[in-house]
Formats: C-alpha cells, structure tokens, sequence
C-alpha cells in the first residue's frame, strides 16, 4: 500500500476517533437550565448555533419551549451516559457528597450520575437537586443523607437516613412505583408533592399536593399472636403526620403559609416581615433561584415574624418561601414570593427592579413583589409612559417577558400592585428601563 495512502487512512482514523470523544465528552456533559435561559441561547452555547433548538426539544421531550424550567436537564448526544430511568444531579449548591459501597467519596457536580447503592450526603448550606425522567424531581437540604435502593424505568425506591427530603413527583403510571423509606415507614405517592423529614428525633410527612399512602415496611413476626397489620395512612394535600414507630399515626391539617407583608417586599435592606400565623411556634426561610424551589440557595429558622439574610448571599432577585411549625412540630404549607436582595443592608432604594436581555433578543423584566399579587404592568417609549406600548392591568406574576423589539432605542417599564378600587391612589410600584441595539 503506497505510504500517502497509509497516512492517509491514520489521518481519517485519528479524525473519527475525535468524533467519537467529542460525542463521549457531549454525552457526559448534561446542561441544567438556569432562570431566563431559552433553548435558542443553550442551542448557541452547546450546539454552536441557535437554529438548532428544535433538536434539543426533542431530544430531551420539552413540550412548550416558552415554559422551560430552571433545573430541567438537557442532553445534547445521542447517546446518553445515563441510562432511560436512573437519576442525574441537576444542581448542587456548597458541599454535598456521593459515597459507594466500597469506594471513596466523591465530590457531587451538576450531571453526575445517581445509580442504586449510592448515598448522597449534604453539608451545611448544600442543597442538591435530583433529575428524574419523566420531569420528577427531588430536593435534599442541608444537613441530610439520602441512599438510592432502587432506581430503573419502573421503580424508585429512596431511604431518608437523616434530615429532609422534598419531592416533586409526576404523574406516575400503573407500572411505576415511587417510594420513599424512613425508619420502618414507607411512603408512597402518585403524582404530588411532599416533603419527609426525619430531623430532632421526630419523623413527619408533609404533603403540599396530590396524596401520599403511609404504611410500615416491617412488621413483628417474632410470635404467633403478633397484632394484625395496621391500615395505611392517607395523607392529602395540606395535611400532614407525626409518623409513630410504635402505635397509630394521625393526619392533621397543616398550618396556613406565613405571608410576608407588602412594603417588606420593596424595602432596601436584608430583614423581611411577614405576618404571624395563630398557632405557630417556630418559622422557617428558604431561598432559591427559581420558583419551583428546584434550586435553593439558603434557609434559616427562627421565632419570627421575620428574618434578616445574610450578607455572603450575592445581591440579585430571588424566590423567598416561608412555612410555620405547630406544636406538634409539623412543618405547614409554603408561602412563596419574589424580593430582591441588595448589595448591602441599608443600600440601593426602594422600587428597583431588574431587566435582561435574552439571547434570543427578548428582554425579562423583573421586580420584587409577592406571588399571587396582581400588578398593573405598563411599557413605554417615553420616561413620562404618554404613550403605552403594553398595557397590562391585571399580572399575575412578579415579571414579564417582552418583544423581540423590532425598534432600537430605550425602553421604560413600571409595575404597581393592582387594586380592586379604580379611585384608591396608586400603591408604590416599581421601575427601571433598558435599551435595545439598534438594527
């Protein structure tokens, strides 16, 4: 065989074996969403170009793309390291951890994959999120150890070894199991959302949405006589249980979301105020960077009514949930909204808000405010709003998503909280503007 031929074939041979690692590497490099991102920019990040967004849709079965969620795991091989049915880190906030049956620990990182055996341990101040398929996702504060006993395409089957666990599950089909253990207790959902935790010496199951079946994995068999199985717990949303290692657990309603009070929304400083809720003993805060919770950041417990974030946390818009504990020691529902963190306490004034531009040429407009509020939204050309480009008297929601603008040039917005009484004066709103290139 001539010598340029041979060359030749060792020169295609060494190109092929590139592909073939690039795919490898693309494969073991999942995407998480972050909050604002868009298939167009993720395509243009990872695929080199925007235009093929389409493919990422598909591959990774996103229904609407407008829609996409932060913590939402994207792959952009064919072939994927983690098989059909097992579980991938999606997020990882401080110090958490994977330890093996016979192996060393390993340091968790977003698109690590999660087989059976595993035991994912978090530190103070780490959170890690789980990716299911199917688009079911699990939570693991701080300060809690998790061990995956069964995870395939049918079965998902968890044991909380200590601290709090919360799950986001979706609808599962008849063939599909997802449980998880702790202590003697398994707890068994169909489509719902709830949190187990196992903290202080007391292990509860809460349940936010959708129902949970409560029944004991082990039973005495040590005589003859031992006492028949107890019936299993239904747990419903927004009730919740002491879950008893000897007798009967009792369902009770959990208590209201705690509701933090508008102007402490639009202060300037880091200490937010809520209203008390009758009954509670102790309150506590998270927050996150998106508003499914999918990937928190901090959390704090206290007397309440309020509690002053740290400053290590960086300046910038985050989701704030706050819930009560009874006397019972039972965590209630979750009351979500949107504040805003300045660089400093004292700093920055009131009314501010955030703009971006998207790289698909959209800008998201933010502004602190409380979720399920309605505010007048308005867009304009002109600092004075004399004439209105969006007129939107009833939002409900704390931002908006605008254009593309076909226009160059500066862009004005406010946001007010909207009231039922059209002669009541204005509430104090909130403001900015942005600038769009010109074309």
């Amino acid at each position: 065989m001539p010598t340029n031929d041979i060359k030749l074939r060792l020169r295609r041979l060494v190109a092929c074996a590139g592909l073939v690692a690039t795919a490898a590497a693309n494969a073991q490099a999942p995407h998480v969403v972050k909050p604002g991102e868009t298939l167009w920019g993720i395509s243009g990040q990872q695929l080199s170009t925007p235009l093929r967004w389409p493919e990422v849709q598909e591959r990774n079965q996103v229904g609407e793309p407008r829609l996409l969620q932060p913590g939402t795991v994207l792959y952009f091989a064919d072939g994927r390291l983690v098989p059909e049915g097992a579980a991938v880190v999606a997020a990882v906030e401080g110090q958490a951890s994977r330890q093996r049956a016979g192996g060393a620990e390993q340091t968790l990182t977003p698109g690590m994959p999660i087989q059976a055996g595993d035991t994912l341990i978090t530190g103070t101040d780490a959170f890690v999120t789980l990716g299911l398929t199917g688009g079911s996702r699990i939570v693991l504060p701080s300060r809690s150890a998790l061990e995956v006993l069964a995870i395939d395409a049918t079965t998902v089957r968890l044991r909380l070894i200590k601290g709090r666990v919360e799950s986001q599950v979706q609808k599962q089909q008849p063939n599909q199991q997802f449980e998880i253990r702790a202590r003697s207790m398994g707890l068994g959902v169909r489509g719902t959302h709830f949190r187990v935790r196992d903290e202080d010496g007391l292990l509860t199951g809460e349940v936010i949405s959708g129902e949970v079946v409560v029944e004991r994995t082990a039973q005495a068999t040590t005589t003859a006589s031992a006492a028949p199985a107890e019936p299993p717990l239904v747990l419903r949303a927004g009730s919740g249980a002491v879950l008893l290692d000897n007798g009967p657990s009792v369902a009770r309603g959990l208590l209201p979301a705690p509701q933090l009070l508008n102007e402490t929304a639009q202060r300037s400083n880091r200490t937010f105020r809520f209203s008390p809720v009758p009954g509670a003993q102790t309150y506590r805060l998270q927050l996150a960077r998106d508003e499914r919770f999918l990937l928190p950041v901090h959390e704090q417990r206290g007397p309440g009514p309020s509690f002053e974030v740290p400053a290590e946390l960086e300046p910038g818009f985050y989701q704030l949930r706050l819930t009560a504990f009874d006397a019972a020691r039972l965590e209630g529902l979750p009351g979500d909204s949107t504040i805003y963190l300045p660089a400093s306490a004292g700093s920055g004034t009131a009314g501010q808000g955030t703009s971006s531009v998207l790289s698909d040429g959209r800008v998201e407009v933010r502004w602190p405010g409380v979720a399920g509020q309605r505010y007048a939204f308005e867009l304009s050309r002109s600092a004075d709003f004399a004439v209105l480009l969006v007129n939107e008297p009833a939002v409900y929601a704390t931002g908006m998503t605008l254009g593309p603008f076909a226009l160059g040039g500066r862009y004005h917005w406010r946001a007010r909280q909207a009231t039922a009484d059209s002669t009541a004066p204005a509430a104090a709103g909130f403001s900015g503007s942005f600038d769009i290139p010109a074309r």
